[in-house]
């Protein structure tokens, strides 16, 4: 779990949900290399039921006590078409009694590659009440026309465009392009000072990155959230 925080006050406002693999070794795999395996395989869909039932159990009664808090969890193109995904949703949230805006739903620009399935599929899950995020917006090769077509929430500015703020000049065009669409905005990868001072005085409200923290293990995060919030 990497806490992501308000930029204005370094308050947690909640946490994206990263998967790892371990290795016997005691390594731990990057999803760049099982998530796609898992593609390949027909596995994606078994895999995200598996992280959504792995943060209901970790986070669940953290949530219903905090309700202002989110956990945002990264979903795989076919998962849109999934059909078990919304009630197996459903029913967690009833089981904890926690609102659907405390679960957030990222999607990667591949993820909206097909309008036809995405437009609808991404309309479903706000009208049930899921905040839907970008991901790594950028990175991809979708044409910007169909961000004005999307009923989505925030955009996360990829890692990538944060580490090249001090000498290529996207960046700020993507930070507009988001307040043209009055689309909130969470830096991924902040692990300076410097990027966090331009990143506010630019409008991004949240980020997420090592100067914060690195993605924790259940009772670390709990512990690092709870630190955070009675700091004043």
């Amino acid at each position: 779990y990497q806490p992501i925080v308000a930029l204005d006050s370094g308050k947690i406002t909640g946490a994206e949900a990263l998967t790892r693999w371990p290795q016997t070794d005691g390594s731990l795999l990057s999803p760049d290399i099982f998530v796609p395996l898992a593609e390949q395989t027909g596995l994606t869909s078994r895999l995200t039921k598996l992280v959504i039932e792995k943060v209901f159990e970790d986070m669940g009664e953290w949530l219903h006590h905090h309700p202002d808090q989110h956990i945002s969890v990264n979903l795989a193109p076919a998962d849109l078409v999934s059909a078990e995904l919304p009630p197996l949703l459903g029913r967690l949230l009833n089981l904890w009694q926690i609102p659907p805006k405390q679960i957030a739903l990222e999607l990667t620009e591949r993820g909206f590659a097909d309008p036809k399935i995405s437009v609808p599929a991404i309309a479903r899950f706000r009208r049930s009440g899921h905040p839907v995020y970008i991901d790594d917006f950028g990175t991809g090769y979708s044409s910007l026309s169909y961000l004005q077509d999307l009923d989505v929430d925030t955009l996360k500015i990829d890692k990538s465009f944060v580490d090249a703020l001090e000498y290529k000049n996207v960046t700020p065009h993507i930070i507009e392009m988001a307040k043209s669409l009055n689309l909130d905005m969470v830096a991924e990868g902040i692990e300076t000072e410097g990027q966090l001072e331009w990143l506010r005085r630019h409008g991004v409200q949240y980020g997420q990155g090592w100067l914060y923290s690195k993605a924790l293990p259940k009772a670390e995060f709990i512990l690092w959230a709870e630190h955070n919030l009675e700091q004043e």
